[in-house]
Protein backbone atom coordinates (compact mmCIF):
# COMPACT_ATOMS: atom_id res chain seq x y z
CA UNK A 1 0.00 0.00 0.00
CA UNK A 2 2.65 2.47 1.08
CA UNK A 3 4.16 1.86 -2.25
CA UNK A 4 1.72 2.66 -4.16
CA UNK A 5 1.01 5.65 -2.50
CA UNK A 6 4.04 6.91 -2.79
CA UNK A 7 3.68 6.01 -6.94
CA UNK A 8 0.70 8.11 -6.99
CA UNK A 9 2.04 11.21 -5.18
CA UNK A 10 4.56 11.46 -7.84
CA UNK A 11 1.94 11.26 -10.50
CA UNK A 12 -0.18 14.27 -8.92
CA UNK A 13 3.14 15.91 -8.46
CA UNK A 14 4.04 16.24 -12.54
CA UNK A 15 0.00 16.93 -13.00
CA UNK A 16 0.04 20.36 -10.64
CA UNK A 17 0.46 22.28 -13.68
CA UNK A 18 2.98 25.45 -13.86
CA UNK A 19 3.85 25.38 -10.44
CA UNK A 20 6.77 28.21 -9.71
CA UNK A 21 9.89 25.81 -8.91
CA UNK A 22 10.75 22.89 -10.16
CA UNK A 23 8.12 20.77 -9.90
CA UNK A 24 9.63 18.13 -7.60
CA UNK A 25 8.69 18.47 -3.99
CA UNK A 26 11.13 20.46 -1.33
CA UNK A 27 10.89 19.81 1.84
CA UNK A 28 8.91 23.29 1.78
CA UNK A 29 6.20 21.66 -0.61
CA UNK A 30 5.64 22.58 -4.54
CA UNK A 31 4.73 26.57 -4.62
CA UNK A 32 2.03 26.94 -6.57
CA UNK A 33 1.97 30.75 -6.97
CA UNK A 34 0.50 32.19 -9.95
CA UNK A 35 -2.10 29.70 -10.71
CA UNK A 36 -5.17 32.07 -10.25
CA UNK A 37 -8.11 30.77 -7.72
CA UNK A 38 -8.34 27.31 -6.52
CA UNK A 39 -10.87 25.67 -8.26
CA UNK A 40 -14.54 25.99 -6.82
CA UNK A 41 -16.59 23.60 -5.74
CA UNK A 42 -19.89 22.77 -3.77
CA UNK A 43 -20.84 19.85 -1.75
CA UNK A 44 -22.62 18.69 1.46
CA UNK A 45 -20.01 18.24 4.98
CA UNK A 46 -20.23 15.52 7.63
CA UNK A 47 -23.32 17.47 9.12
CA UNK A 48 -25.57 17.92 5.58
CA UNK A 49 -24.38 20.96 5.24
CA UNK A 50 -23.85 22.56 1.79
CA UNK A 51 -20.11 23.99 1.76
CA UNK A 52 -18.46 25.76 -1.05
CA UNK A 53 -14.49 27.29 -1.22
CA UNK A 54 -16.28 30.80 -1.02
CA UNK A 55 -17.48 30.51 2.31
CA UNK A 56 -14.02 30.41 3.22
CA UNK A 57 -13.05 33.98 1.88
CA UNK A 58 -10.80 35.62 4.18
CA UNK A 59 -9.40 32.64 5.82
CA UNK A 60 -6.64 30.22 4.73
CA UNK A 61 -7.97 26.42 3.93
CA UNK A 62 -6.01 23.36 4.18
CA UNK A 63 -7.24 21.21 1.81
CA UNK A 64 -6.88 17.31 1.46
CA UNK A 65 -8.20 14.25 0.19
CA UNK A 66 -9.38 11.37 2.75
CA UNK A 67 -11.02 8.22 2.37
CA UNK A 68 -13.66 7.70 5.24
CA UNK A 69 -13.18 3.56 4.64
CA UNK A 70 -8.65 4.42 5.00
CA UNK A 71 -6.98 2.43 7.94
CA UNK A 72 -3.43 3.77 7.05
CA UNK A 73 -2.51 7.30 5.52
CA UNK A 74 -6.15 8.92 6.40
CA UNK A 75 -5.77 8.57 10.12
CA UNK A 76 -2.17 10.05 10.36
CA UNK A 77 -3.42 12.91 8.19
CA UNK A 78 -6.42 13.59 10.29
CA UNK A 79 -4.09 13.53 12.98
CA UNK A 80 -1.89 15.68 11.93
CA UNK A 81 -4.83 18.10 10.95
CA UNK A 82 -5.16 17.98 14.61
CA UNK A 83 -1.95 18.86 16.28
CA UNK A 84 -1.78 21.42 13.48
CA UNK A 85 -4.97 23.08 15.09
CA UNK A 86 -3.73 22.69 18.38
CA UNK A 87 -0.17 24.33 17.66
CA UNK A 88 -1.92 27.25 15.91
CA UNK A 89 -3.59 28.23 19.22
CA UNK A 90 -5.97 31.95 18.42
CA UNK A 91 -4.58 31.63 14.94
CA UNK A 92 -6.75 28.65 14.36
CA UNK A 93 -9.63 30.91 14.16
CA UNK A 94 -8.42 32.01 10.67
CA UNK A 95 -8.21 28.68 9.18
CA UNK A 96 -10.72 26.04 7.74
CA UNK A 97 -9.56 22.47 7.72
CA UNK A 98 -11.39 20.83 4.56
CA UNK A 99 -11.30 16.91 3.26
CA UNK A 100 -12.51 16.04 0.16
CA UNK A 101 -13.64 12.75 0.28
CA UNK A 102 -11.58 10.28 -1.80
CA UNK A 103 -14.27 7.08 -2.13
CA UNK A 104 -16.82 7.26 -4.70
CA UNK A 105 -18.37 3.99 -3.47
CA UNK A 106 -18.55 5.51 0.16
CA UNK A 107 -20.52 8.79 -0.11
CA UNK A 108 -23.40 9.45 2.37
CA UNK A 109 -23.12 12.23 5.16
CA UNK A 110 -23.84 9.28 7.26
CA UNK A 111 -20.00 8.03 6.39
CA UNK A 112 -18.32 10.88 6.25
CA UNK A 113 -19.40 11.65 10.06
CA UNK A 114 -18.63 8.13 11.42
CA UNK A 115 -14.13 8.72 9.74
CA UNK A 116 -14.62 12.22 11.43
CA UNK A 117 -16.12 10.88 14.88
CA UNK A 118 -13.45 7.45 14.66
CA UNK A 119 -10.55 9.95 13.59
CA UNK A 120 -11.42 12.55 16.63
CA UNK A 121 -11.96 15.28 14.22
CA UNK A 122 -14.78 16.79 16.36
CA UNK A 123 -11.76 18.34 18.29
CA UNK A 124 -11.26 20.73 15.18
CA UNK A 125 -14.92 23.46 14.89
CA UNK A 126 -13.54 24.42 11.03
CA UNK A 127 -13.32 20.91 10.10
CA UNK A 128 -15.49 19.90 6.98
CA UNK A 129 -15.29 16.62 5.22
CA UNK A 130 -16.89 17.33 2.22
CA UNK A 131 -18.69 14.55 0.17
CA UNK A 132 -21.55 14.29 -2.97
CA UNK A 133 -22.15 12.04 -5.48
CA UNK A 134 -19.71 10.19 -7.23
CA UNK A 135 -20.06 12.23 -10.38
CA UNK A 136 -19.43 15.37 -8.13
CA UNK A 137 -16.07 13.90 -6.34
CA UNK A 138 -15.10 12.57 -9.46
CA UNK A 139 -15.08 16.17 -10.68
CA UNK A 140 -13.72 17.82 -8.15
CA UNK A 141 -10.62 15.15 -7.99
CA UNK A 142 -9.95 16.53 -11.74
CA UNK A 143 -10.35 19.79 -10.91
CA UNK A 144 -7.31 19.35 -8.09
CA UNK A 145 -5.44 17.10 -10.15
CA UNK A 146 -5.35 14.41 -7.82
CA UNK A 147 -5.64 10.81 -8.18
CA UNK A 148 -8.87 8.73 -6.36
CA UNK A 149 -9.37 5.51 -8.30
CA UNK A 150 -11.51 2.47 -8.26
CA UNK A 151 -8.33 0.47 -8.02
CA UNK A 152 -8.11 -1.82 -4.51
CA UNK A 153 -5.28 -1.55 -2.27
CA UNK A 154 -3.17 -4.66 -2.98
CA UNK A 155 -3.10 -5.42 0.68
CA UNK A 156 -6.34 -4.06 1.76
CA UNK A 157 -8.93 -4.60 -1.00
CA UNK A 158 -11.73 -3.22 1.33
CA UNK A 159 -9.74 0.35 0.76
CA UNK A 160 -9.16 2.34 -2.14
CA UNK A 161 -6.36 4.19 -3.57
CA UNK A 162 -5.71 7.85 -3.60
CA UNK A 163 -2.98 10.56 -3.57
CA UNK A 164 -1.86 11.83 0.19
CA UNK A 165 -2.24 15.37 -0.77
CA UNK A 166 -2.30 18.50 1.32
CA UNK A 167 -2.91 21.84 -0.46
CA UNK A 168 -3.13 25.35 1.01
CA UNK A 169 -5.23 28.44 -0.23
CA UNK A 170 -4.93 31.63 0.76
CA UNK A 171 -7.49 34.28 2.13
CA UNK A 172 -8.00 35.29 -1.21
CA UNK A 173 -9.08 31.81 -2.62
CA UNK A 174 -5.57 31.24 -4.41
CA UNK A 175 -3.73 28.13 -4.36
CA UNK A 176 -0.62 28.78 -2.93
CA UNK A 177 1.23 25.28 -1.73
CA UNK A 178 0.31 21.39 -2.74
CA UNK A 179 2.61 18.96 -0.48
CA UNK A 180 2.67 15.16 0.57
CA UNK A 181 5.15 14.22 3.42
CA UNK A 182 5.07 10.47 3.05
CA UNK A 183 8.48 10.41 1.62
CA UNK A 184 11.92 9.52 3.28
CA UNK A 185 13.37 12.73 5.65
CA UNK A 186 10.31 15.01 5.22
CA UNK A 187 9.32 16.83 8.25
CA UNK A 188 5.47 16.48 9.52
CA UNK A 189 2.61 17.59 8.01
CA UNK A 190 1.21 18.93 10.61
CA UNK A 191 5.07 21.26 10.68
CA UNK A 192 4.43 22.43 7.77
CA UNK A 193 0.92 23.51 7.80
CA UNK A 194 1.60 25.58 10.73
CA UNK A 195 4.57 26.72 9.35
CA UNK A 196 2.72 27.94 5.50
CA UNK A 197 -0.53 28.90 7.54
CA UNK A 198 1.47 31.18 9.70
CA UNK A 199 3.13 32.84 6.51
CA UNK A 200 0.15 33.08 5.12
CA UNK A 201 -1.56 35.20 7.92
CA UNK A 202 1.33 37.50 8.42
CA UNK A 203 1.12 38.21 4.81
CA UNK A 204 -2.33 39.06 5.27
CA UNK A 205 -1.53 41.36 7.57
CA UNK A 206 1.08 43.35 5.75
CA UNK A 207 -1.35 43.62 2.89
Amino acid sequence: GALVLAVLGVLVRYQVPGATHSREISFEGTRLDGLGLAPGFRLVDQNGAPVSLSDFRGRVVVLSLLDPDCTDICPIYAYHYRLAYQSLGEDAAKVAFLAFNANDKKTSVDEVAAATKKWGMEEIPPWHFLTGSPEALQDVWRAYSVVASSLSKPDKPDEQQHTPALFVIDQAGQRRWYFSTHFEGAPAASALIVKHVRALLAEGQRR
